[in-house]
């Protein structure tokens, strides 16, 4: 998936679940608020690692494991599942690929303040759950 698909896909859940209401004065004033949806297929998963020490390879180690797992359910879903076919198996890797690309940064912010928190008893990065998302 390309940045420029989920940005869209991305814009288009955020208006669909906020149902954005827009505004804009009307020529002749008698028209009501316009409201704008859209309908977007996307997939999230969303890994927690509360019980985890960060700080220890055990711990990243089950982080990364975890993350691996979500990606692998997320990307059965948002591909419609690996049939042997040439090009389902290259939305597969493409997926696999994109998924992580979100997943490591934010492992390793979760890492980073584990180890804040560890050595000097706080942290400026915020607590947060990994999220991925992906359109089908």
């Amino acid at each position: 998936m390309d940045y420029y698909k989920f940005v869209s896909a991305s814009v288009a859940v955020a208006l669909a679940v906020g149902g954005v209401t827009v505004l804009a004065p009307p020529a002749s004033g008698k028209t009501g608020p316009v409201v704008v949806t859209a309908k977007v297929d996307i997939v999230v998963r969303r890994i927690g690692y509360l019980d985890l020490n960060l700080t220890s390879e055990p711990g990243q180690l089950t982080l990364s494991r975890r993350v691996g797992g979500a990606i692998g359910s997320l990307c059965t879903e948002a591909t419609g599942g690996y049939d042997g076919n040439f090009h389902t198996g290259i939305a597969s890797r493409k997926c696999h690929t994109s998924a992580w690309n979100q997943a490591r940064p934010q492992m390793a912010r979760a890492v980073q303040r584990a180890n804040e928190i560890a050595s000097t008893g706080s942290s400026t990065i915020a607590a947060a759950g990994i999220s991925i998302v992906l359109s089908k």
